[in-house]
């Protein structure tokens, strides 16, 4: 049984206990007070017939008037008192109506003695015959008395010992109900000292033996009360616990080998890394020297290859000037493209000695103030014939806060401009291109070179500054160019000190952005 249902029992049955005992107290209380109240009525009833016989004496010996109306009310007031009796006991019921009977008879034999009293007096019996009749129903008299005062001795003495026995009746269930709650508490204890104090107990222990480290200890503890599912969590806690710990060790252990095997392995592998650390500083220094051999390579072949192109292209003028005679028109038409194949091939060897300089370190810095407006201006001016040719609007714009002059490499500047001009026109279909001049901080200066063409879609933003690099749009390949623009350009801004930015979305035109400080030291080497 649950220990909450052995509670409830307990309870219902303390309250039974109690309910009974108030009954029975109420009951036996109620029956002892009415046997008291009875007792207390034959009692009253006996003391009157006393009297009344006393008063029966007094009459007959003075045979007074006062005697006679104190009989007479002693009488009257008896007989309420027999009235007032119960017939609930049966065995008094028999006596009770014969003190009834006895106490009328009475008061007709006391009548009949006034009467013969009076007859005797008045001379209407003689004396003789008065005094015998008196005599005799004086006798009588006396009898009804006797047996009237006897039997109302005996219902006083029944009345009392049902008192007596009420009380001893009550008394006796009381102590019954007192044993038998005795008893049932005394189970109920004995009953909780071997179900829950001692189970209670063995669970106590176990929790110490546990709380010093015993996780093999159980409780013990059998049972299908509270205490029995508490001890069973316990047991599976503690359980858990134990393959908890043991897995722990487990893993502390597979720990402490990986650990070692760890320590063993990095010993080898700082052995490993030192080799790898030479072998690559061996490979950078290879690399070093072929970047450097590259690099002279390209500018010696640079400076190789333009002695020969400038002389075609000035063959090829001279003889599309018909200087070396009359050509006809297909002859023209292959001249033409020898010489502008020849200009892009001197385009291109002149960026990559540019590129060549600049990745050697070489590139130098001739710092001088100029002014920023007739700069911009004569730019604008030297571009307008290609934006005229596609029908474009080239313009700058010069902010009223921006530097009037600067002090910075006033042909580095014009090579950066003049290739972000040169895309803008080359990648705008239609609608402008705009310069836009202002102040950049406290002491830069921003360059603006604003579009409206085809744009840079957001992959492409970064891929655009890498060497040989071209856009994957539609008119990258109708639209000649080497790819090493935009990285010159980027390269020639950071050895100025400043930066090359771009913001642009596909097809919504593009935003370059030259960054440079107002005032640059007059001459210095940059080194890679």
């Amino acid at each position: 049984m649950k220990i909450r249902d052995r509670i409830l029992w307990s309870v219902v049955t303390a309250i039974a206990i109690a309910v009974a005992t108030s009954v029975v107290l109420w009951t036996g209380l109620d029956s002892v007070r009415t046997a008291v109240e009875r007792n207390d009525a034959v009692a009253s009833a006996l003391n009157q017939c006393f009297e009344l016989s006393a008063l029966t004496t007094d009459y007959l010996v003075y045979y007074e008037p006062r005697a006679q109306r104190q009989w007479t009310e002693k009488h009257d007031s008896l007989g309420a008192a027999l009235a007032a009796l119960d017939n609930d006991v049966a065995r008094d019921e028999v006596i009770l109506e014969r003190v009834r009977e006895r106490h009328v008879e009475a008061e007709q034999v006391f009548n009949d003695i006034v009467e013969a009293h009076a007859r005797g007096e008045s001379g209407e019996f003689g004396p003789e015959v008065s005094r015998e009749l008196e005599i005799r129903l004086t006798a009588r008299l006396l009898i009804v008395m006797q047996s009237m005062v006897s039997d109302a001795v005996t219902l006083g003495e029944h009345s009392s010992v049902a008192a007596i026995e009420a009380q001893t009746r009550t008394t006796n269930m009381v102590l019954v109900i007192a044993l038998g709650a005795v008893v049932v508490m005394g189970g109920i204890g004995v009953s909780t000292l071997f179900t829950v104090v001692r189970p209670l107990e063995r669970l106590r222990m176990a929790v110490h033996e546990v709380g010093q480290g015993d996780l093999d200890v159980r409780s013990g503890v059998d049972s299908t009360d509270e205490v029995g599912d508490l001890a069973t969590a316990f047991d599976g806690m503690v359980g858990a616990l134990q393959r908890s710990y043991e897995q722990l060790e487990s893993e502390i252990s597979v720990r402490r080998n990986a650990e070692a095997e760890l320590s063993e392995y990095r010993d080898h592998l700082e052995h490993l890394v030192d080799e790898r650390t030479e072998e690559l500083l061996r490979l950078n220094e290879d690399l070093t020297r072929a970047t450097r051999a590259k690099d002279d390579f390209l500018a010696s072949m640079s400076h190789e290859l333009r002695t020969p192109l400038n002389s075609i292209i000035g063959f090829t003028e001279i003889m599309l000037r018909g200087l070396a005679g009359d050509l006809n028109e297909e002859q023209r038409r292959q001249l033409r493209m020898v010489h502008e194949s020849g200009q892009q091939l001197l385009l291109l060897v002149d960026d990559v000695l540019d590129l060549a300089r600049i990745n050697a370190g070489h590139i130098k810095v001739s710092a001088e103030e100029f002014s920023l407006v007739e700069a911009v201006s004569r730019l604008t001016e030297m571009m307008q014939p290609l934006a005229v040719a596609k029908d474009l609007d080239l313009s700058y714009r010069f902010d009223g806060n921006a530097p009037y002059a600067i002090r910075s490499d006033r042909g580095k500047i014009d090579q950066i401009m003049l290739n972000l001009l040169s895309n803008a026109i080359k990648f705008t279909e239609e609608g402008s291109v705009l310069v836009v001049v202002r102040p950049h901080g406290d002491s830069m200066v921003a360059l603006d070179v604003i579009d409206t063409g085809i744009g840079i879609p957001p992959e492409e933003r970064e891929s655009i500054f890498e060497q040989f690099h071209r856009g994957h749009h539609d008119l990258a390949a109708t639209h000649p160019g080497t790819g090493l623009g935009l990285p010159i350009s980027k390269r020639l801004a950071e050895v100025l000190g400043g930066r090359l930015e771009v913001e642009s979305g596909n097809g919504d035109g593009s935003v370059f952005t030259l960054v440079v400080p107002i005032a640059h030291p007059s001459e210095r080497i940059e080194n890679g």
